[in-house]
């Protein structure tokens, strides 16, 4: 049988950046960067606390002592809110629902909204349920308001709870706006990345989210996540539309907060089509009057490649592991042993996540640039917010799919009056 060959690499793991301020707040592991450095942007947050109401349904008190008092003063080895985020969180509003059916709950989280609303709703539940989730999702980010969901039967765990409420204070941080942690970039400075993805609705409809991100100084900085609309993958013009009116959004915001980009990436979950993207960039570049350089890249996440390393007991290759397949496409690994450690293994189950990068030939960027993109994909998957320890996936893939279900979940009929608001447009209310 004949064999064919491959050249690849092993990507180095980009370090994680604490303070803007500082090339020396950097580590490699995000709980412990955040618990020497505090958040990213701690020194420009903005607030001198983070304002919480908190809702339950009658019989979950305890449940409601120990979230609170996990959040405010720790648990095990999570320090509390104030010590890992630098900020406290005050529960400013308490309210308790009848019963868990879910017509209770929405009159107590309208009921918030008649007064000064805070900054995040933490709905307290015995059990995930998708019809209250969906309605408490629809009530609090109708109002500008980001939600954090928090069930019973999770907290029952005693030895994981720790972890959890670690998790959800990084989730509350970065749901009201604040920044964690970003990468040190090997980008350009001024280079301008969008995230498309989709998801299903409960019609089958196809709803397609948007994210943007950009680097800056050297670092990833989110910038917004709201597309104009919801549009269904399979309308060509709405969707062209769509994306295009996205890109000039996108690129006046950055103009407006920076500087105008000197290049634009567009990650895809897709493979571009024979006329929508490259006509939706075309359409964007025309209205803003500019030529940038642009990239459409496809991540293919459901790829048949598989890798394995038989040199390891496991066959789990290290993360970084990059495969060059052709000049515009290659493999990366991102989901693998820890690097630089040939004892070490892999703590998830299941079958590693390989990710497969392609080029679209029709971009404007120099091919010559692949390599580079292929690394800003592996240090994306390093910003995910949703847990410290989180699935390793690029946040442009992530985030947008993340936006895309949730549009889906809520209903794309009620998404009008949520978008039109634009005060979570800055804030990771997806998560």
């Amino acid at each position: 049988m004949d064999r064919l060959y491959f050249s690849g690499e092993q990507l180095t793991t980009p370090a994680l950046r604490f303070n803007p301020s500082s090339i020396q707040a950097r580590h490699q592991n995000a709980r412990r960067g955040v618990t020497l450095y505090g958040p990213y942007d701690s020194q420009r947050f903005g607030k001198d606390r983070v304002t919480a109401c908190l809702i339950y349904p009658q019989g979950l008190e305890r449940e409601r002592d120990f979230v609170k008092e996990g959040l405010i003063r720790g648990n095990g080895a999570f320090d509390g809110f104030q010590s890992l985020f630098r900020i406290p969180i005050d529960f400013i509003g308490e309210r308790r629902a009848k019963s868990e059916v879910g017509s209770d709950l929405r009159g107590e989280i309208q009921a918030i909204f008649r007064g000064a609303p805070p900054d995040i709703v933490i709905l307290l539940t015995s059990r995930r349920n998708e019809a209250i989730y969906r309605m408490a999702k629809a009530q609090s980010l109708g109002n500008g308001i980001p939600s954090q969901v928090v069930t019973a039967e999770k907290l029952a765990n005693r030895d994981q709870v720790q972890w959890m409420l670690g998790d959800i204070a990084l989730q509350i941080y970065a749901k009201v706006g604040g920044t964690p942690w970003t990468v040190l970039s090997t980008s350009p400075q001024n280079e301008l990345v969008l995230g498309v993805s989709r998801a299903v609705d409960r019609q089958r409809n196809l709803v397609v989210g948007f994210v943007t991100l950009f680097t800056h100084d050297g670092d990833y900085q989110f910038l917004y996540s709201l597309s104009p609309r919801p549009s269904e993958w399979s309308r060509l013009n709405e969707y062209r539309d769509s994306l295009a009116q996205l890109i000039v959004e996108a690129y006046t915001e950055y103009e407006k907060q920076q500087d105008a980009p000197t290049s634009l990436v567009v990650h895809l979950c897709k493979r571009p089509g024979k006329y929508r993207e490259i006509a939706a960039v075309e359409q964007a570049l025309q209205t803003i009057g500019d030529t940038v350089p642009y990239a459409l890249v496809h991540l293919n996440d459901d790829t048949n490649y598989r890798l394995f390393d038989t040199a390891h007991p496991t066959c789990v290759p290290e993360t970084g592991i990059k495969v060059n397949l052709s000049c515009h496409s290659a493999l990366l690994f991102l989901d693998g042993r820890p690097p630089g450690t040939r004892g070490g293994m892999r703590k998830r189950r299941g079958v590693p996540r390989v990710l497969e990068v392609v080029m679209d030939r029709r971009s404007t960027m120099s091919i010559d640039e692949f390599p580079r993109l292929v690394r800003q994909v592996f240090e994306f998957a390093r910003v995910n917010w949703r847990g410290f320890n989180a699935q390793a996936i690029p946040a442009t893939l992530n985030y947008s799919y993340l936006v895309a279900r949730l549009v889906a979940e809520i209903g794309a009929q009620n998404w009008n009056p949520i978008a039109s608001t634009g005060r979570l447009r800055d804030k990771a209310w997806f998560l």
